[in-house]
Formats: structure tokens, sequence, C-alpha cells
């Protein structure tokens, strides 16, 4: 699973470094290629074994209820697939790094079964932001 957090910078090109512990989990347990899409601000990057599962559950949305509209315009259309170089890079497309505002310093978040993809910026302000109380909530429902 990933865990982890980790800052690099992005090249004018969009190049992104995978960090080598992201990489070693990919390597152990999926393959070299992710799918990225847009959400909550940053990017998620999926193994494509993770998100084939969530194909599987999206396949079982009704699909002309609102929601799942709004899910499959936003959320799915954005996705691609983004393999990882033999130097362990990403090429991030231009429209998904307009949307997170991925600029030069980036962090990435081990988030268990995918990773994350901030703006150093907008992530500093989500740190900021972030609730002890949802996170105690989390862990007490955990039974932690």
């Amino acid at each position: 699973m990933f865990r982890g957090r980790y800052e690099h910078l992005i090249d004018s090109k969009g190049r992104l470094s995978i960090p080598s512990r992201f990489r070693e989990t990919l390597n152990e347990r999926y393959d070299s290629r992710l799918v990225i899409t847009a959400y909550d601000s940053c990017l998620i990057a999926y193994p494509l074994a993770e998100w084939q599962l969530l194909e599987d559950k999206v396949a079982a949305l009704p699909e002309f209820r609102k929601d799942t509209k709004a899910f499959l315009r936003f959320f799915y259309s954005s996705a691609t697939d983004c393999p990882i170089d033999k130097l362990g890079r990403i090429l991030v497309p231009q429209a998904l790094r307009d949307y997170a505002k991925l600029e030069k310093d980036v962090v990435l978040i081990g988030a268990f079964r995918h990773m994350e993809i901030w703006s150093k910026a907008l992530w500093d302000k989500a740190e900021a932001s972030a609730s002890q109380e949802e996170i105690v909530n989390t862990l007490e429902r955990l039974g932690l």
C-alpha cells in the first residue's frame, strides 16, 4: 500500500518522478501503469489493477442517475493512462496539471491503494485546515 509524503518537482514538460518507495510498491504488487484523474483540488493516481476494481463498481451504477452522470463527466472522463518510464517518471497531461495547479513544487501523498499528487501550495493549505476531530473519528470507527 502507498504511504508517506514526498516532495518533488514537475518539469516544464509535465514529467514527474514517482518516489522510489511508491515504485517499489508498484513493482511488488502491481505493474508500472497508472491511471490518473482529477479530484478534490489534486490528482489521484491509481495502479491499473486498482482502477479496474473501481471500473467494476462503476459498471454497476445506474447510468442515467444524476449523480452517476456527474461522476462520469468529471471524475471518470478526466482519467488518463500514465505509464511510468524507465527513469521512474510519468508525463502528466496539461489539462490535469492545470486542474491541480501543478507548476513546479509538488507533493505526492500515499493514500492506501492510490497516491495523490498535489501542488505544494494547495497541499500546505489542505494540511493546515485538516480537522483533527475527523481524524480521531475515523480512528474510532476503525476501533483504534
